[in-house]
């Protein structure tokens, strides 16, 4: 039986690519898309139809990373149609751009909801299954802003820096249980995807209007943000592709993060410093078996 994929945010970007990479490797993609049968419609008419045009197997399921119920709905419909449950890609998220004291309380709990407390909720529906087994794989579409703050993006790299931590502090407890863990950090990319066509702008005016000083710089954001590819390409696909090479990897050899750069953002640097210091830490505190996974004791990967 195919091995299968429930993944977050599949209707565009990162995630219809992943989706489209993972029907190819053979996997069973679980594609959750809010809203398939009305407003995302034509999204998951475009899955079902590359599913049928490779000889693919794909589920568009009516996810909402946000409502208990929606995620174990997901979780039981995959059981009831496979019986397993071997991956998750937490790919949901909304980028926000704007200058940060302008957008409201309300804008600001719903960047940390939709990119961050909604994987908190998935894992909540996922890891009983994935516990029960001994196995299964956390896959989160983090960022390199996580470690590296870029600039006008305030919402956003909070809600991405509480996404990164929920990543690695649930990584060391699941690890345990032989469920492994893998944080993607993408550097910037401003093609390829609809982050920032369908980005979130502040929403009170009158602090907008304060800020006139900055908005010079705030024009610049774009353009600055293409002077660091240096006329590299930025191939959104190999975010796709990263994700099906490290599921490809044994069990035991995953790394906990993965950086997907072509704009050298620099995350990468401070992950180095941050493992190594990690490391330090937990070993002097005896808990230094916990950064890896324990699959010693799990049945040999099918």
């Amino acid at each position: 039986m195919s091995k299968t994929i429930l993944i977050t945010g599949a209707g565009t970007g990162f995630g219809l690519l992943t989706v489209k990479t993972m029907l190819r490797a053979g996997w069973a993609v679980y594609a959750g898309i809010r809203e398939p049968e009305t407003r995302n419609a034509e999204r998951a008419t475009e899955v079902r139809d590359y599913a049928a045009s490779v000889g693919g197997e794909a589920v568009v399921i009516d996810l909402d990373v946000l409502k208990e119920e929606s995620c174990a709905d997901a979780v039981r419909t995959v059981m009831a149609r496979h019986g397993r449950l071997d991956a998750v890609f937490h790919n949901a998220g909304h980028l926000y751009i704007g200058f940060t004291e302008a957008f409201t309380p309300e804008q600001v709990r719903e960047a940390f909801e939709f990119n961050a407390l909604g994987a908190h909720i998935l894992n909540r529906a996922v890891l009983p299954v994935m516990r029960s087994a001994g196995r299964g794989t956390l896959i989160y579409n983090s960022t390199g802003s996580a470690y590296v703050i870029g600039p006008f993006m305030g919402p956003y790299v909070m809600g991405k820096m509480a996404f990164d931590a929920i990543a690695e502090a649930t990584a060391y407890e699941v690890g345990a249980f032989g469920i492994e863990s893998v944080i993607i950090m993408p550097g910037a990319f401003t093609k390829g995807t609809s982050h920032f066509d369908s980005h979130v702008a502040p929403s009170d005016k009158a602090v907008l209007a304060e800020y006139g000083r900055l908005q010079a710089d705030f024009d610049n954001y774009g353009p600055g943000l293409e002077r660091l590819f240096e006329g590299r390409e930025q191939p959104a696909q190999a975010v796709a592709d990263e994700v099906a090479r490290v599921l490809a990897l044994p069990r035991g050899e995953k790394p906990l993060r993965s950086e997907v750069d072509f704009s050298e953002w620099g995350a990468g640097v401070v992950d180095a410093v941050s493992q190594h210091e990690t490391r330090r830490l937990w070993g002097k505190m005896g808990l230094g078996h916990l950064l890896r996974p324990d699959v010693t004791a799990a049945d040999s990967d099918d």
